[in-house]
């Protein structure tokens, strides 16, 4: 790690410009951009995909930025959200998929505008499980990477640290208890969302009143169940209470813990480590002062 990222360890704005970050920003734009194209009136939809993708940029910006601030020769592991990079994907590859469905509805409004009525309830179903699916998918597997590790042995820093190659070295890691948690309350909310939608689809069959007419670029109304704005709202924000209590729970470590770790290392690289560990975030460096 050069000199100037070992005083702020963080990045420039240029600096966390990563050519997969590009690529992504790139690739939504044009899709984004050929349904703009169509002359939406409302941009209601395009909201979807715009948080979806937000989030993406987010967990693409964090990996970025730890991955290039991170110290030459580092003994940690930090990965309190997860592996962001898996995260940025799966939220990324959720957003493509709400776009092509909207550009699909879009064209069909265009030129096949006697077929919507019957696709209707099918885009609705597709759009809100890709859209909802993102955020229960991050979690599913959250406990296989969320920890800090302490790497003993040198030589073996360069292995993949996806997974954990001694438990014993783990200072930090996703509790049962928190796992079990959003684990439970992500896949309901999954579930529930996406059996409401449903039933107000059906519904809105025979009562088209209980929902709010939405104008495609062929000018055509279609009707969508005032439910599409907690369907936006809810998954989003119950992500962020989540990701944000196992954050802070991962971040809090037992000094105890990671002395045993290394105390029978040499002196050097126990301060190499406990400095790593202070880098990492405020609330490690107040912990470990206090202490």
């Amino acid at each position: 790690m050069n000199e100037k990222n070992n005083k702020n360890h963080h990045l420039t704005l240029r600096n966390l410009i990563s050519e997969s970050l590009l690529r992504d920003i790139i690739l939504f734009m044009f899709l984004f951009l050929i349904i703009i194209s169509q002359a939406w009136d409302n941009i209601f939809l395009l909201l979807f995909p715009l948080i979806t993708f937000t989030f993406s940029l987010f967990f693409r910006i964090l990996n970025t930025n730890k991955n290039k601030t991170e110290f030459e020769n580092s003994l940690v592991i930090y990965n309190p959200l997860g592996l962001e990079r898996i995260n940025a994907n799966r939220f990324f590859f959720s957003s493509l998929f709400q776009l092509i469905l909207i550009f699909w509805l879009g064209a069909e409004s265009l030129y096949n505008p006697h077929l919507i009525d019957s696709y209707m309830i099918y885009f609705t179903g597709f759009f809100v499980f890709f859209y909802t699916f993102a955020f229960f998918w991050i979690f599913i597997d959250l406990w296989k990477y969320t920890k800090i590790e302490i790497i003993t042995d040198p030589l073996e820093e360069k292995i993949d640290s996806q997974f954990s190659r001694d438990l014993k070295n783990i200072i930090s890691f996703l509790k049962y208890k928190n796992l079990k948690v959003s684990s439970l309350i992500t896949f309901f909310i999954f579930i529930i969302l996406n059996i409401v939608n449903l039933i107000f689809n059906v519904l809105l069959i025979n009562f088209p009143s209980l929902g709010m007419q939405y104008f495609l670029p062929s000018y055509q109304p279609i009707i969508l169940s005032y439910f599409f704005f907690g369907i936006l709202i809810i998954p989003p924000v119950l992500s962020i209470i989540l990701l944000t209590f196992n954050y802070k729970a991962v971040n809090n470590f037992s000094k105890e813990k990671l002395d045993k770790i290394i105390e029978s290392l040499p002196r050097n690289l126990q301060i190499k480590i406990i400095e790593n560990l202070k880098a990492l975030s405020n609330k490690i460096k107040k912990q470990l002062n206090s202490e």
